[in-house]
């Protein structure tokens, strides 16, 4: 049976505008943001702008998407996910904490895993989903961890509602909780895409998360006309 997977154009997309994939900094000025404890927030407003359209990373702290309210006090808020990756592996972020001190990846970690105990595994998959080319953003709505995109949100509608889960989340998804999820992600036309971090190793430092193996399993229920008409074909 033939594979695809939903990759719906927006009706009402902007076809002027131009997506790149990754940023890069203008002039060699890195960009430059602040650890709210929540998330990290791009106060500059042209900074904050700039990074939203190459790449589409963050939302406007006034807007539903990128920072477009027109009001100049709008800044940028970044997950912690995307800011590492900006911050430790592009390196064309630079994070302070509320006291204005830099901080360095071992700061940033013990305060993301404060937040969220599975920031580690949600970061290894982030990355791993990177590598792949989509754009990432939070999956919070659907009940899942991340949603992905072909393409820019204003262009693509998303084709996946990512899990994260490691071997030993027994109870973190079962079965019937899978299929709750799954029925939400169908009626808005995206497939469940299940991601099984496995890390043996201490991340002390950006390059030890390459340990880590991350699988990949698509949850999609059997669909009888789709798998006769492939057979077609």
């Amino acid at each position: 049976m033939q594979f695809t997977f939903p990759c719906k154009k927006k009706r009402c997309h902007n076809r002027n505008f131009n997506f790149t994939l990754l940023p890069n900094c203008q002039n060699g000025k890195l960009y430059r943001g602040r650890f709210t404890g929540l998330s990290v927030e791009i106060t500059d407003h042209v900074q904050g702008k700039s990074l939203y359209e190459s790449g589409c990373f963050g939302k406007g702290s006034k807007s539903r998407g990128g920072p477009a309210s027109g009001d100049d006090n709008e800044t940028l808020l970044l997950g912690i996910e995307e800011s590492c990756f900006l911050a430790y592996y592009l390196k064309i972020l630079e994070i302070s904490n509320p006291a204005g001190s830099l901080m360095d990846f071992q700061m940033f970690l013990k305060e993301a895993k404060q937040m969220n105990d599975r920031f580690l595994e949600n970061l290894a998959c982030y990355l791993y989903l990177k590598s792949k080319n989509w754009v990432i953003k939070s999956g919070i709505k659907f009940g899942g961890d991340f949603l992905i995109y072909k393409q820019s949100p204003r262009l693509f509608h998303a084709s996946f509602l990512v899990i994260v889960q490691a071997p030993t989340d027994l109870d973190y998804f079962q079965s019937k909780n899978l299929k709750g999820v799954q029925r939400v992600a169908e009626t808005s036309d995206k497939d469940v895409l299940l991601l099984t971090v496995q890390r043996e190793t201490i991340i002390s430092n950006p390059e030890d998360i390459q340990e880590t193996t991350v699988t990949e399993t698509i949850v999609r229920r059997f669909n009888y006309l789709t798998f006769v008409q492939s057979k077609q074909q």
